[in-house]
């Protein structure tokens, strides 16, 4: 677009590129507040509706949590984006890192199967580990029958 409006001022044309520029800028403008209308009726549609089953106040209330949940969550965003990026390359190379161990670790899955067929103790770990667990729930469960062993 600059090299655009570059060529039109070579050419002296740049006046009426400008003058389009500025009906476009007017036209996005004008769709963004449809746009923006559009969206706060389909909110207030969707309140109508929901209001109708669960009454108005509680839907209030629904809608004002949902609100504060998306609030919450931009403001997560924006400060992930205001890292500097060298925190962010750091976090993507931990990412990197993680899935590389992911990969050998299951391209390894094979040779500790051949070692767990040849000797058959080291399936005692797991198997022990499951039947500790189990066990651990079912003595939870049953110290606190009333909240599902939690």
């Amino acid at each position: 677009m600059i090299w655009q409006l570059v060529a039109k001022l070579v050419t002296g044309e740049a006046g009426v590129y400008v003058a389009r520029i500025r009906r476009l800028i007017m036209l996005y403008a004008v769709m963004a507040v449809f746009a923006i209308l559009m969206l706060t009726y389909l909110i207030s549609a969707l309140y109508v509706w929901v209001a109708s089953i669960y009454g108005p106040l509680a839907t209030s209330l629904g809608f004002a949590g949902g609100f504060l949940v998306l609030i919450i969550l931009t403001w997560i965003a924006t400060i992930i984006v205001r890292r500097p990026p060298r925190k962010r390359a750091d976090d993507r190379l931990q990412r990197d890192i993680a899935s590389i161990a992911g990969v050998a670790a299951l391209s390894n899955a094979p040779l500790l199967f051949q070692s767990a067929k040849r000797n058959k103790k080291l399936l005692l770990v797991p198997v022990a580990g499951a039947v500790g667990w189990a066990v651990w729930r079912a003595i939870t469960a049953y110290r606190h029958p009333d909240d599902g062993g939690l």
